[in-house]
């Protein structure tokens, strides 16, 4: 079932994921916790229904073959207890719908900030989370409630047949005296309705998880069953034999259909020559994405049509178009595999030589050789553990090796430094030859060459034709363009512009030879695989396994513990299940005291003793409806508080954890919501049902055996001895039970990673239309877990069949030896029948007990897992109430002889005794290759790592001394790829700030950004939802905001990671100048790829090899001439902006 609801998410269109925004939490709990409660349903639940249901049509049976006339008046009974069975059945399944809706909100949020911790922490927004959090668990919690509420009165309804032993005592007596019934046969007959009105009532506790599978079954189905307008799995539809690529828009009306208010293309016509190079420039926002979104077909036009070789693309098969393209986006996808499985993805049945061709191609095969683990090197989920040039490497090999004939890149360079850059453009003009090719880009630079320029404007072309055409037209929209970019270029060059010219030659013989060694021993400037692990750091990545040891024994008490704000409830929860408890032993006593009045011969004594008893059962049936109200009501409101309090615990908890830990493939998003999800739900359970029944359970057994003991202690020491033998063999089953959950919890964990990953990364398989792999890869993940657990259920089942076995010997024993007490004399035959019911209903309630073994298994394994994360002990604790409380900072940063190496790779050296010195007030640039070790020295800033030796200064105070959250309140951080919440704009600004800023502020950091324009003319303006990770904004238009995030926050520091890498020419010449008023008078560290963007900077650091190589103002490095780093780096550049 996993298998077919992923399957069926994969197949559905891009549209269907903008519609939902919360779709890869409800993918993951569908995955996660839905598919394990219709796997537990019909691996226990339903087997257990239909037991019982056929033992109560046995007995029913039996009894109209005794004595028809008695079972046919007490027939119709049955309805009483199935009419409320059915009803109270529907309402569990409505609020279980109401429970999931509610709680996928929760989920979302989770999902978002574990996937993107770092902004998360950067901008102190873990208090945030966790309030949302529980604000959102708020709903859940309150439908949980009712949940209580009707499932104790679905229980209680079971007391219904006391009742009907009440009428069966009452009619039965008029039987005996009118009709010349035998007692005995009316003892059988009420017993056989009696016993099948207990079985079909013990039934009724599988009501709620039957109704809880239905709902996740329907919500799986629902998926299943829907057909996408654009239908991947579609196998109808023209193959073309010979494709030449030529492409034409012919009036296409288009709108995402997130926002069908705003026309993105209105009458868009274009045609592309087959086996030419266009390229589509324009200012972010203009359409420039959508063209490549609409030929993949992610999308239908509204109106027209796109023809490729002359025929609509809605004519051709799917998987046969999309397999003649190869789609580069701006943000580069990775999946948590490794490179070589990475670049497969783009054909799966390559050969290693196609793959290291491909990387070759992509300027990826040097660095990935260098890796310890080579092309088997885990990338992390999203690609974490390579720099963003690596990942972007990678996604080209992926699209070269399938040698497409319609090439498509969307700013396929934009997180490459220049060299790297140069030598992928070059790559990629090569393979541009013979193919049709299409480019979005905003480095005018990287598309000069291109046989056909498209300018692109509010969704309309505005003019086209080469370069060179375009740049007769001083006024063109082109010119213009071009003239922004060159404008900055020309500066960067004044000062050195001499002794560019007149060492030109001499360089590029360096350059090559430098781009060789440096690319040989390039290293990523993020974490790495786990597999790469030096045995001497293996307690890290196995940490949870280590920790899961130290807690192997599950504190239930600690659990317990956590319960004490409900201690009212719980006490009265209680009681009610001690008072619950004692009903079966006393409805055993009156049945067997009841049985000798049908002997006696006086008809008026009958009639009297059997209002007695008449009355007794009535009594019996009401207390059990009112003390099954109160008792689950209370273990509800017990258990949903329970529930809520852990979630919020463990997020809480998990939001302290050092960001390495999130690196490891173990804790990916996707796992640490499956296990909010799951672990709490299981708690629920054990506390809504398991403490419920086990207190009921001891109680019971404790009355029933004290009973016994006073009625005829001879006979109960025997039938009491003989019990243990049945509680070995549950607990036989109980054992292997809990070993097969913690298989499953293993194979549920790995699926969710999974399909986490999947839907996180779906425009990119749906482009190299990868769901096969994906498949294999999840198959693959649950075969191993599959197997073991059903070779493990034979030895389950051969447990409850020997307890069930031993049950029915274990009776015929305890008549024979009661039928030896009675014939010597020491018990009556009334003693008998009293002290075997009371204590075979004691065997019923542990019998009963028995079948929450494998729930209580799963809870033991649960507990402990929950602890874990509990009790783990963070590497860098952010809220350390010792550390010093930075009310303001000037920004000062000195990082001394320090060495790093990220904590899943330790043995590959990120900064080798490196030091530094950042002034406060000051700006300054890091500039490198990719890989250098540029974005590790932000890190180390924003402590997400320790360094393995050596010191970070802030202030010239130990960065360790601070209490974290209070220095990074003065901190603003702008990564490269920009990461948004799936909230509104405003919020999306206002994130790790106060709530009650003004609106003006708001709207004064947004031009600061040069984003108010955009977010004006958008309908909704700032209350626009940017969707699941901002899915509803192109690239320029989420780095905007967020670097309007970062200027509302007034930081005394302020961390520019490839701030302006996603903006088109003219919005990154006004950001840029917003981000130079802003950086002065604070301490402000810029990493780049542009050199033209970090000139001003007081400061420029060049980074080789994790090493500072040189460093000083843009003149003083310019003036080093060709021998220096930065002179060479400027010298790549300018050569191919000259050209320009």
């Amino acid at each position: 079932m996993r298998t077919r609801y992923l399957k069926a998410v994969l197949r559905q269109d891009v549209g269907y994921f903008d519609l939902n925004v919360t779709s890869t939490a409800e993918v993951v709990t569908s995955v996660s916790n839905d598919s394990l409660i219709i796997q537990e349903v019909i691996s226990e639940k339903v087997p257990n229904l239909i037991a019982r249901g056929s033992t109560f049509i046995g007995t029913y049976i039996a009894a109209f073959l005794i004595l028809w006339r008695l079972a046919l008046v007490i027939f119709p009974s049955v309805l009483l207890l199935v009419v409320p069975s059915l009803i109270y059945g529907k309402i569990l399944l409505s609020l279980a719908r109401k429970i999931r809706v509610e709680y996928n909100k929760a989920s979302t949020i989770v999902e978002q900030a574990i996937s993107s911790i770092r902004t998360v922490y950067a901008f102190v927004g873990e208090n945030k989370t966790t309030t949302e959090f529980s604000e959102a668990l708020q709903g859940s919690l309150k439908l949980g409630l009712r949940q209580g509420l009707a499932k104790g009165l679905a229980i209680g309804s079971n007391g219904i047949t006391f009742a009907i032993w009440a009428f069966i005592t009452y009619y039965g007596s008029r039987m005996v005296m009118y009709h010349g019934a035998q007692g005995g046969t009316i003892f059988i007959v009420g017993t056989c309705i009696a016993t099948g009105g207990q079985q079909l009532g013990t039934s009724l506790s599988n009501l709620k998880p039957l109704s809880e599978a239905r709902s996740a079954a329907e919500r799986i189905n629902e998926v299943i069953r829907r057909t996408p307008k654009i239908d991947v799995d579609n196998m109808e539809g023209e193959i073309l034999d010979n494709i030449l690529g030529e492409i034409e828009f012919k009036q296409v009306e288009f709108a995402y259909p997130s926002r069908p208010e705003s026309i993105i293309f209105k009458n868009f016509c274009l045609k592309i020559p087959a086996g030419k190079t266009v390229a589509l420039v324009g200012s972010s926002g203009s359409g420039k994405s959508t063209v490549i979104s609409l030929l993949e077909r992610f999308y239908d036009p509204l109106e027209g049509e796109i023809l490729v070789d002359g025929v609509s693309i809605n004519k051709l098969q799917l998987k046969w178009l999309r397999s003649q393209m190869g789609l580069v986006s701006q943000e580069p996808t990775l999946f948590a595999t490794t490179i070589k499985e990475n670049i497969l993805f783009g054909k799966e049945d390559a050969g290693m030589e196609e793959v290291i061709e491909a990387a070759k191609a992509s300027n990826a095969h040097n660095f990935i050789s260098q890796l310890p683990q080579g092309y088997d090197t885990q990338v992390g989920e999203r690609g974490v553990q390579m720099s963003g040039g690596q990942k972007q490497r990678i996604a080209i090999a992926r699209a070269m090796i399938k040698a497409p004939k319609i090439l498509l890149l969307d700013e396929a360079t934009s997180a490459l430094d220049s060299e790297s850059e140069r030598i992928v453009q070059q790559a990629l003009n090569e393979a541009s030859v013979g193919r049709t090719t299409i480019i979005v880009a905003h480095r005018l630079s990287t598309i000069r060459h291109a046989d056909l320029i498209v300018v692109v404007k509010d969704g309309q072309v505005m003019e086209m034709g080469s370069h060179d055409e375009l740049m007769v037209n001083e006024n063109g929209f082109y010119p213009m363009l071009v003239q922004l970019q060159q404008t900055e270029q020309v500066k960067v060059q004044n000062n050195g512009n001499k002794d560019l010219s007149t060492n030109n030659s001499a360089y590029i013989t360096n350059t090559e030879i430098n781009i060789t060694s440096s690319r040989r021993l390039s290293l990523p400037s993020r974490t790495s695989s786990a597999n790469s692990v030096a045995p001497d750091h293996a307690s890290l990545v196995g940490e949870m396994n280590v920790e899961d040891k130290k807690t192997s024994a599950p504190s239930f008490r600690r659990l317990l513990a956590l319960t004490l704000p409900e201690w009212k409830q719980a006490t009265l929860g209680c009681l009610s299940a001690i008072l619950f408890g004692a009903v079966q032993p006393l409805s055993a006593f009156t049945m067997a005291s009841m049985i000798s009045i049908f002997f006696l011969t006086d008809h008026g004594e009958i009639k009297e003793k059997i209002k007695v008893y008449a009355l007794s059962f009535l009594g019996l049936s009401l207390f059990s409806l009112i003390i099954n109200i109160i008792q689950h009501y209370n273990f509800s409101y017990m258990g949903e508080h329970l529930t809520k309090r852990i979630r919020e615990k463990m997020l809480s908890k998990v939001l302290t954890f050092e960001v390495g830990w999130f690196d490891q493939d173990e804790n990916s998003s996707g796992t640490v919501c499956a296990r909010l999800e799951k672990d709490a739900t299981v708690v629920r359970s054990l506390f809504g049902d398991g403490v419920s029944l086990l207190v009921q359970t001891i109680s019971g057994v404790t009355i029933a055996c004290a009973m016994g003991l006073f009625i005829a202690w001879r006979l109960a020491i025997v039938m009491i001895v003989v019990q243990p033998l049945i509680i070995l063999s549950m607990y036989t089953r109980m054992v292997i039970l809990k070993k097969m959950s913690v298989k499953a919890r293993k194979a549920q964990e790995e699926s969710s990673k999974l399909a986490a990953e999947a839907v996180s990364n779906h425009r990119t398989i749906t482009a190299f239309s990868s769901q096969d792999q994906i498949m294999k890869m999840l198959q693959a993940a649950q075969e191993v877990p599959r197997k073991e657990n059903v070779r493990q259920s034979w030895f389950a089942g051969l447990g409850l069949g020997s307890a069930q076995f031993l049950t029915a010997c274990i009776m015929a024993f305890d008549f024979w030896y009661g039928g030896k007490l009675i014939s010597q004399g020491y018990i009556t035959a009334k003693a008998l029948i009293e002290t075997f019911l009371i204590l075979v209903s004691t065997g019923l309630v542990i019998a009963q007990a028995a079948s929450m073994t494998s729930d209580m298994a799963k809870s033991a394994e649960v507990v402990r897992s929950l602890f874990a994360i509990l009790d783990r002990c963070t590497r860098i604790e952010p809220d350390e109430s010792s550390g010093y409380l930075a009310q303001e900072i000037t920004g000062c940063v000195e990082i001394c002889d320090v060495e790093f190496a990220y904590p899943a790779r330790p043995n590959v050296s990120i900064l080798k005794d490196f030091s530094i010195s950042i002034e406060a007030g000051k700006s300054t640039a890091l500039v490198g290759q990719s890989g250098s070790g540029k974005s590790t020295v932000i890190s180390l800033i924003e402590r997400f790592y320790d360094p393995v030796k050596g010191v970070v200064k802030i202030d010239g105070r130990d960065i360790k001394s601070y209490n974290l959250r209070s220095l990074r309140k003065h901190i603003a951080l702008v990564s490269q790829e920009p990461t948004l919440f799936s909230g509104t704009i405003r919020e999306n600004i206002l994130y790790g700030a106060s709530d009650k800023i003004d609106e003006s502020v708001i709207i004064e950091a947004a031009k600061a950004a040069n984003a108010h324009d955009f977010i004006a003319g958008l309908v909704d303006g700032y209350d626009t939802r940017c969707g699941d990770r901002g899915v509803q904004l192109s690239g320029g238009q989420k780095q905007r905001i967020a670097i309007a995030r970062a200027i509302l926050r007034n930081p005394a520091m302020l961390l520019l990671d490839e701030a302006t890498s996603a903006l088109d020419s003219k919005s990154e010449k006004v950001v840029q100048e917003a981000l130079e008023r802003v950086m002065v008078g604070r301490t402000s560290v810029v990493v780049a790829h542009r050199l033209s963007t970090i000139k001003n900077c007081d400061l420029i650091v060049v980074l080789d090899k994790g090493k500072v190589v040189e460093k000083g103002n843009h003149s003083s490095l310019l003036a080093k001439g060709p021998t220096g780093a930065y002179y060479s780096l400027i010298n790549l550049q300018s050569r191919a902006h000259n050209s320009t």
